[in-house]
């Protein structure tokens, strides 16, 4: 019998966080332990869950940020698995039990991930296929792309120590950051079918996209040479594509000066003519499958 504990740090969350927790406990594969770090909260987020949900564990500590909140539930966890939720997501029924059916199939794979909806009403209807499709996501794909929402994603414990759980350091990107280390241990069996509603609430944590732009900066030093697991010529490009895509984004957003950073960054790591390969033969590609995700995302 596989034991899960479900980790949610929250900040300020009284208006979202019983019906993430709900979620949580009508789970048809009923987790094992849930436990909810208070990150400074000044709102009466713990007490609320206290007195609305007296089963789920309440932990309280100063502000730190969402990396060390997480850390705080998964070392106080008991399950072998820890299945991330944020205070502004829901779980769809049975996300659990179609993820441990899935990694039952796989008994060597160490972490789950799924789709996910912003919308509830754009997600398929249920039940759900007995068997989902599904498809491995190894390091090399995480590299390019944070290709999850947290909220989808149910680890092995023994994992979360092994790479050092998340670090704060790393603030912006610290759930790419631990997927990424984590894909150097195991490969992510991903499930291509919506369990999850990501409530993208619009004072969420991850929307400043510079910090976040900054911050994978960091993230990916580690990856190059001398010391990284990525050929240089193959890191050089791998910088390029991320400054492109960036470059991308931030001219959707207006952002002109935050555009000419990430284009003279894409320069200085590899060249005009690389930055221009990677935008025809990678990053147009990418658009265009994109624009024809599923579940409407």
């Amino acid at each position: 019998m596989h034991r899960i504990s479900v980790v949610l740090p929250a900040y300020n969350a009284r208006d979202t966080i019983v019906p993430a927790l709900r979620s949580a406990l009508a789970q048809t594969a009923a987790p094992y332990e849930i436990v909810v770090v208070d990150d400074g909260s000044q709102d009466g987020t713990a007490e609320l869950v206290e007195r609305e949900l007296p089963e789920v564990k309440v932990l309280r500590q100063a502000n730190t940020g969402p990396s060390a909140a997480r850390n705080t539930a998964a070392a106080a966890a008991r399950g072998e698995w820890l299945a991330f939720l944020d205070a502004d997501d829901l779980w769809l029924p049975g996300k659990l039990e179609a993820q441990l059916a899935a990694l039952d199939a796989a008994p060597e794979i160490g972490m789950c991930s799924s789709d996910w909806v912003r919308d509830a009403a754009k997600a398929p209807p249920l039940p759900a296929p007995a068997e989902l499709p599904r498809r491995r996501i190894a390091f090399a794909d995480i590299v390019r792309l944070n290709r999850f929402q947290t909220s989808t994603v149910l680890v092995r414990r023994e994992l979360w120590q092994a790479v050092g759980g998340f670090r704060t350091a790393i603030d912006g990107t610290e759930d790419w950051d631990f997927w990424m280390r984590v894909s150097r241990l195991t490969d992510d069996l991903h499930l291509a079918w919506p369990l999850v509603v990501y409530r993208d609430e619009g004072s969420s944590y991850s929307k400043n996209a510079r910090r976040v732009y900054d911050a994978m900066q960091r993230m990916l030093a580690d990856l190059g040479p001398p010391d990284g697991p990525i050929p240089e010529a193959e890191y050089r490009r791998l910088l390029a594509w991320h400054d492109v895509r960036f470059a991308y984004a931030f001219w959707r957003l207006g952002r002109q000066e935050d555009l000419r950073a990430a284009l003279r960054h894409g320069r200085s790591v590899a060249s005009g003519l690389v930055l221009a390969d990677v935008a025809v033969r990678e990053f147009l590609p990418y658009l265009w499958r994109r624009s024809r995700r599923p579940f409407g995302r």
